[in-house]
């Protein structure tokens, strides 16, 4: 019998000695530990496991920030998010963590400055200093993983996770305040129009109400200037999904 395709995969690591990670920046200096983080995320222990993932998320988006470690490391994200020869609970969180970089609003220059993304008045992001970690890491993750990146650009992401999350009967605390507050949203027809039917499905909650909202749409809950719908969108789908199945925001 022929093993299914994730089974006939390669090593996740290939080629990972092939990269002199001494002299590429990840925003402290070089990432020299990238590579045995990498490797952990396959230790037999869970604990291990865990623990290098929430180290090489740390370094490889520090503060919403990507670098050129960011970059080099989505091929082998990609691998381990797409191999049944990793656990689990890490090919999850992979998953996860290459949305996260693709979706991140910094980028570190080789002088460990930060860019932000900016939009001009029509909607069209404005170009950066090379080299542009943003757009390289977004690029590697839209060629490695196609399917995530189009996840992500559907404004239908938010919308449906929304909704999902009002339909449990035990409701994640974070819901009721922020359905309430997604109404609000200007120019958000789509978002606006679920939020109103996620808000009638909580009335029989009303102890939800008040409670402390996640941070959704990048810099708190204020959206940047010129920032396009779809960007927000993707953003809100991204941080629903995350905090739905592992709860606070951002537990790496």
């Amino acid at each position: 019998m022929e093993l299914p395709r994730a089974w006939q995969r390669p090593d996740p690591l290939r080629g990972l000695d092939r990269i002199s990670w001494g002299e590429v920046y990840d925003g402290r200096g070089g990432a020299g530990r990238v590579p045995r983080l990498l490797s952990s995320l396959m230790d037999p222990s869970e604990d291990v496991r865990q623990s290098a993932l929430s180290q090489l998320a740390d370094r490889i988006l520090t503060d919403d920030t990507v670098s050129e470690a960011s970059f080099c490391t989505v091929p082998f994200l990609v691998e381990l998010g797409a191999s049944y020869k990793v656990a689990g609970d890490v090919r999850d969180r992979v998953i996860f963590l290459l949305a996260a970089v693709a979706l991140a609003g910094k980028g570190f220059t080789e002088d460990g400055r930060r860019t932000h993304r900016r939009w001009n008045a029509l909607g069209r992001e404005l170009p950066r200093t090379a080299p542009d970690w943003l757009t390289q890491t977004r690029h590697a993750v839209a060629q490695g993983a196609p399917k995530i990146f189009e996840a992500l650009a559907s404004e239908r992401v938010a919308c449906l996770v929304a909704l999902a999350c009002a339909v449990p009967e035990k409701l994640p605390p974070f819901v009721s305040g922020l359905m309430n507050d997604m109404v609000e949203l200007p120019g958000e027809e789509m978002l606006a129009d679920a939020a109103e039917i996620a808000v009638a499905l909580l009335k029989d909650s009303p102890e939800l109400l008040g409670l402390d909202l996640p941070k959704v749409l990048g810099e708190g809950l204020v959206r940047p200037v010129h920032q396009p719908r779809e960007v927000a969108a993707a953003l809100m789908g991204y941080r629903f999904a995350l905090i739905s199945a592992y709860g606070d925001e951002g537990a790496w």
